[in-house]
């Protein structure tokens, strides 16, 4: 070897090292732990408290936030953010609701108080009541509430934690039922045994002859930024009885090319409630001449809880909000468990979920990976569209690695 030749050798040598130890240098600064969460940063004014709620704390674990909500309607441990604001407008809906019912002091409102009450206090008087007897309402008035309408809860927690769905074996109580969640913006299948019980009551009373019970209540909190599909959505949940929904939603699979026996698992899906189905399939059929959304299905049928049904209604919206406002695609790829899509301009999308996203040496390979998939299948680019937030940090490698970054999507379109 010539001196020439050494002298390439060696800076070849040199240069690689030091990409070697710069590598190094960014991995050992490019790992985060999750960071102390400032509730006010979170959450607005009015879901971090009201007459009727308080959130106590702000944590995250495994990529969602962890609110603990002390409220007049009991403590509430919730895990994401989109299921802390779903519960936040079903106690503040309540509330006004019953201080309604206990203004007009009718014969009605009398028996709601009684059917409601606990420890000889109505539940009107608790829940304009300080905080402090909140603790002692969670217990009591969920021992009162389930005895009294055992049996016509649509969701009731069976022993092996699945919840079981069902409604009102009469068909007037259940359309009565479906009129008032329907009025107050409520979702008729929520797991919140509260809804179920307060819908459960004035239902119960409109079908024995008091057909005033509600009729005055509104709800100016709820689906304020509601698209025309979501109000597709609501009509249809409220219009059809819950027999008839699982046939729209079976001819709704079918729009999209499912298979027979994975359409089935999904309509029996214990982890889904009737609304997460019905969401789901109302925003995949408006992109149903996309290939291979079946995948997506399947997808959907790893969900083991309601964080993830709530997960997979989002990403399903993501999915048609891209498709009508970014870009279309043309065919959906479930890539090691997660949502992406293969757009007309040979762009790999990738769809994320967590509420915040932090750098770690797992997301560190995720994305490492997903980008040498991108390169050997020959994609033009690579993007991340993701339902939550991403810190300094995660946003910092992302960029390095090439992605088009579409952080906080759906609050693009105020919902």
């Amino acid at each position: 070897m010539n001196t020439r030749q050494y002298i390439k050798k060696y800076f070849v040598n040199l240069a690689g090292i030091f990409f070697f130890l710069s590598g190094l240098s960014v991995h050992a600064t490019g790992n985060e732990d999750y960071p102390v969460i400032d509730s006010n940063k979170v959450l607005s004014s009015g879901y971090l408290s009201s007459t009727y709620h308080r959130v106590e704390s702000v944590t995250i674990s495994n990529d969602f936030y962890q609110f603990d909500l002390e409220s007049d309607l009991g403590h509430f441990t919730i895990s994401s953010l989109a299921l802390l604001k779903k519960r936040v407008n079903e106690i503040k809906t309540l509330g006004q609701a019953i201080n309604q019912f206990e203004q007009e002091n009718d014969e009605f409102s009398g028996e709601l108080r009684s059917e409601l009450s606990v420890s000889g206090d109505s539940a009107m008087d608790i829940i304009t009541s300080p905080f402090s007897t909140a603790s002692k309402l969670a217990g009591q008035l969920s021992d009162n509430l389930e005895g009294t309408f055992a049996g016509e809860d649509p969701y009731v927690e069976a022993s092996s934690s699945r919840p079981s769905f069902k409604e009102p074996d009469d068909p007037t109580t259940a359309a009565h039922k479906r009129n008032i969640a329907f009025q107050l913006g409520l979702d008729l299948y929520s797991s919140n045994t509260k809804v179920q019980a307060f819908l459960n009551s004035v239902a119960n009373a409109r079908s024995s002859g008091k057909v005033s019970a509600g009729i005055g209540l509104t709800n100016a909190l709820s689906h304020t930024n509601d698209n025309e599909l979501d109000r597709k959505i609501r009509y249809t949940i409220k219009n059809k009885s819950l027999d008839e929904l699982m046939n729209y939603d079976r001819q709704l699979l079918a729009n999209i090319k499912v298979k027979p026996e994975i359409a089935e698992q999904f309509i029996n899906h214990p982890h889904l409630s009737p609304t997460s189905k019905t969401t789901i399939l109302v925003y995949l059929n408006e992109i149903n001449k996309v290939n291979k959304l079946g995948s997506f299905i399947e997808l959907v049928l790893t969900s083991k809880n309601e964080v993830m049904a709530s997960v997979f209604e989002r990403v399903s919206k993501m999915m048609q909000r891209y498709y009508n406002d970014v870009e279309q695609f043309t065919v959906f790829v479930n890539f090691k468990g997660q949502p992406a899509v293969i757009s007309d301009s040979r762009r790999i999308v990738f769809f994320e979920y967590a509420d915040l996203l932090i750098w770690s040496a797992a997301r560190e390979n995720q994305y490492t990976q997903a980008v040498k998939h991108a390169e050997n299948s020959g994609y033009k680019g690579w993007e991340l569209v993701s339902l939550g937030t991403l810190t300094g940090m995660a946003t910092q490698q992302l960029d390095q690695l090439g992605y088009e970054l579409h952080p906080d999507f759906l609050s693009e379109f105020n919902n």
